[in-house]
């Protein structure tokens, strides 16, 4: 099979700290990374995490590009924002991380601007990073956003009715967000 593809035939979408990504005209996500070993990285990760619904799927690896599925939809803030947190969004949030868990993710954490919620509230994660080498035992960043939303007690109403023996992880991660956001000074006193 030939596939031609033009940088030039497809729409920019944007660009992060290792790459540019594009639309292509078949719908599909062009990322063409500024390093080579950056686009390999990211193809191991998702092959790993093939299986999940949460990750998009791997179509080719060229050099420094890729070619994967697009992922529709708004960040995770913006969508909460626009329309609440529901019990269904809940309950994709806390499928989400019990995924990572599950992949054996020593990073749990991930920011907002890689977690997009479409039209009927699935969950899809773009760009996961050192998710086996950083080690972040729980999503500081989405209990951020509750937080700042005010609705990180709702969600653990919801946590409760989806599965109560969740709580205690949801409440640890709170804790979690509360001492790491706190900035901390040391005075060397003599």
């Amino acid at each position: 099979m030939r596939y031609i593809l033009n940088k030039k035939d497809c729409s920019f979408l944007g660009k992060g700290k290792e790459g540019e990504v594009y639309l292509t005209p078949e719908g599909y996500a062009l990322k063409i990374f500024y390093r080579k070993s950056k686009a390999i990285s990211e193809v191991k990760l998702l092959e790993i995490a093939s299986g999940s619904r949460f990750f998009p799927n791997v179509l080719f690896i060229a050099n420094n590009m890729v070619l994967r599925d697009y992922v529709e939809g708004i960040t995770l803030r913006e969508y909460i924002r626009n329309n609440g947190l529901s019990f269904n969004l809940s309950c994709e949030i806390i499928e989400l991380v019990e995924e990572f868990k599950n992949l054996n993710f020593k990073r749990i954490n991930i920011r907002n601007a890689h977690i997009f919620v479409n039209e009927d509230e699935k969950i899809q994660v773009i760009d996961p990073r050192k998710v086996f080498s950083k080690n972040t035992p729980y999503p500081k960043d989405i209990v951020k956003i509750l937080v700042q939303e005010n609705l990180f007690e709702d969600f653990l109403k919801h946590v409760l009715e989806y599965e109560k023996d969740l709580s205690s992880y949801w409440v640890e991660a709170y804790d979690y967000y509360i001492y790491h956001s706190k900035k901390s000074y040391k005075i060397n006193m003599k």
